[in-house]
């Protein structure tokens, strides 16, 4: 059976990582994609902790992981080097690592900076539009970045959240839709500051999702989805078994064909999931089962 998880504070240079732990057996720890925390993987932990010691956590400047100060790094290459700190702290050598989205591409750098402390890592549907120039992945990554800049961050969510959705409504296509929608969130949000200054409770998971879309936009996007260049050489001589991956329902959206591009590019064959981007949401039973298969074939 699975042990009880418990949470913790991690110190990392220029954050504070909020983690939890749980399960037992290799560790396997899950990084949030973009906007997301720890809680976005909470329906697929209890059963993947029957075979795996699982670690989640909060990213830098995202939700209960705040960051010493503003002018705090938050690039690719210091997120990968969290992951390696929450491995320390936590006296663990060498993990299986699933990242999924902006966090794929953090496992990309793990891979190539870091592979010393990995056992194998599943690189799931990253936004790389890098390996795609001009395409119209690129197109949609500049739309979503457009509406960041122009409109704001709670809108370009909304947008955001339309593209990882299996059947958007048209609501959320358009910009009225936007508007309306950004407007309840920050209504939410101020309830949710209110509450807190009365109670001092933490906010909700709803509350730190939205709460996370200003870091997600204005410094996480530039950085990791222009910015950033996977080193292509490094991730050639890795030894430590990996794979790409995408989601069966995924076709067609700015995430899928990066992850094949990159495979085909590395002579590395790209694993399916049930699903759509979030598939850890949308089949948790199914999407722990065919996680558990691929990390052991990857390290039998």
């Amino acid at each position: 059976m699975a042990s009880a998880g418990a949470a913790d504070l991690v110190r990392s240079p220029g954050a504070r990582l909020y983690t939890e732990r749980t399960g037992q057996g290799p560790a396997l720890v899950l990084v949030p994609g973009g906007g997301g925390d720890a809680a976005m993987y909470g329906d697929v932990v209890r059963p993947l902790a029957e075979r795996f010691t699982v670690i989640t956590f909060d990213r830098r400047g995202n939700s209960r992981s705040p960051l010493d100060d503003a002018s705090s790094p938050v690039g690719v290459a210091e997120q990968a080097a969290d992951v390696v700190a929450v491995l320390d702290h936590h006296g663990i050598d060498r993990a299986f690592v699933f990242g999924s989205s902006g966090s794929a591409i953090i496992t990309l750098e793990l891979l190539a900076a870091h592979e010393s402390r990995l056992l194998g890592a599943v690189v799931h549907e990253p936004p790389l539009v890098q390996v795609l120039p001009g395409g119209p992945e690129q197109r949609q990554l500049d739309e979503l970045r457009r509406i960041a800049d122009t409109e704001g961050p709670l809108r370009a969510f909304t947008a955001f959240a339309a593209m990882t959705m299996p059947k958007p409504p048209r609501s959320l296509q358009t910009r009225p839709g936007r508007v309306a929608l950004a407007a309840m969130m920050r209504v939410l949000l101020a309830l949710g500051r209110m509450s807190r200054r009365v109670t001092g409770r933490e906010p909700g998971g709803t509350q730190r999702l939205l709460g996370n879309a200003g870091i997600l936009f204005r410094r996480e996007l530039p950085a990791f989805c222009y910015e950033y260049e996977p080193d292509l050489a490094a991730l050639r001589s890795v030894s430590v078994p990996w794979r790409p991956a995408t989601g069966q329902d995924s076709v067609g959206r700015l995430y899928h064909r990066p992850a094949h591009v990159l495979g085909e590019t590395l002579g590395i064959p790209c694993v399916e999931f049930p699903g759509g981007h979030t598939a850890y949401q949308q089949h948790p039973q199914a999407f722990a089962h065919r996680l558990t298969e691929i990390l052991d074939q990857l390290h039998p």
